[in-house]
């Protein structure tokens, strides 16, 4: 065995060249294997925020519906209790809308006094109330006074309004059948891309695995008489088998360790600028980062050392009168 590791790295130093192009297909079709196994970890982690950004994002669609041109309009926003993180996220889309006026409530309205819920409505084209507060119900008839268009969003399916829903009230923000519909059709969506990206890194390990083997079958037709003088010299069958898969081994570990680095970098940079850093790494399982890590170098070895076989045996095969014969 350790004659066959001397005599196997002696190779790939020899012709470092082309044991490098065959290391390149090694770290591709791994990084995009790692990439793909990180991504789906990571999309994993971040599941509730990107329901959550999700969400936002529906929100802040129906509102740009409801209001069309915000440009000159006021928009009301009643706050009873504390704000989620989908509400805070809320609040910060619609402080970035170009409403003429934003009136809160525990805020100050226009004349400098503080906004009472049954004022924050006065002159308002939209009334969005926000909050956690059910405990008691809100008078619908204070918060919808003075307001130029009767048109309310209620990010609380729960909350009650003493029992009464008048004309022009919407609280279909969450509730909806559209957006029940608009939530199914984004999970089939990312349902399907999941898939094609499975396929697709089934597909580069196959096209991988043919590198290697082309790439080992090279090098044996180049080794035609060096296997041939090996073999009269009294090396084995199983002695040239053994080589050329240790050979293929320490190929397929090296460019697994380097894809395997490329791979999980890759997601971790695209999510981090997304959803920031903090919350990535706040977020992220470790363990199974790592043990997803160790499974694409131990993939990524056994694959090489696959796809050696047929080079392996066809070397093994050789018969050493002939090899000394050959001209190549």
């Amino acid at each position: 065995m350790s004659r066959a590791v001397q005599i196997a790295v002696q190779g790939i130093r020899i012709r470092l060249g082309r044991s490098l192009v065959t290391v390149s297909g090694v770290v591709l079709g791994i990084a995009f294997l790692m990439s793909n196994v990180a991504g789906q970890l990571i999309s994993s982690s971040l599941a509730r925020e990107k329901e959550t950004r999700q969400i936002v994002t529906l929100m802040e669609a129906l509102v740009r519906s409801e209001v069309g041109a915000a440009s000159g309009k006021t928009l009301g926003i009643a706050v009873f209790g504390a704000m989620n993180r989908t509400e805070h996220l809320f609040l910060n889309r619609l402080s970035a809308m170009p409403f003429e006026t934003i009136r809160i409530t525990g805020g100050k309205c226009p004349r400098g006094i503080p906004c009472a819920p049954q004022d924050v409505g006065a002159g308002t084209y939209l009334l969005v109330v926000l909050g956690q507060d059910e405990s008691a119900p809100v008078a619908l008839d204070d918060l919808t006074r003075g307001m130029a268009r009767v048109g309310l969003l209620d990010s609380v399916e729960a909350r009650t309004y003493e029992n009464r829903k008048p004309d022009g009230v919407k609280r279909e923000l969450l509730f909806g059948k559209e957006t029940v519909e608009q939530m199914a059709r984004m999970q089939a969506q990312a349902d399907q891309a999941r898939f094609r990206t499975i396929w697709v890194a089934v597909i580069s390990l196959f096209v991988t695995i043919i590198s290697i083997s082309n790439a080992l079958l090279m090098s044996v037709t180049e080794r035609i008489r060096e296997i041939g003088t090996m073999k009269c010299l009294g090396a084995l069958s199983a002695f040239i088998r053994r080589m050329f898969l240790i050979e293929s081994a320490f190929i397929g570990f090296a460019g697994s360790v380097a894809g395997m680095l490329l791979g999980s970098l890759i997601p971790i940079l695209i999510y981090g600028w997304m959803f920031g850093f903090d919350l990535l790494f706040r977020e992220l399982s470790y363990a199974r980062l790592a043990a997803s890590c160790a499974g694409c170098v131990v993939v990524g070895t056994l694959l090489s050392m696959v796809a050696a076989i047929y080079p392996a045996n066809f070397a093994a095969r050789m018969v050493p009168a002939s090899a000394l014969r050959s001209n190549v």
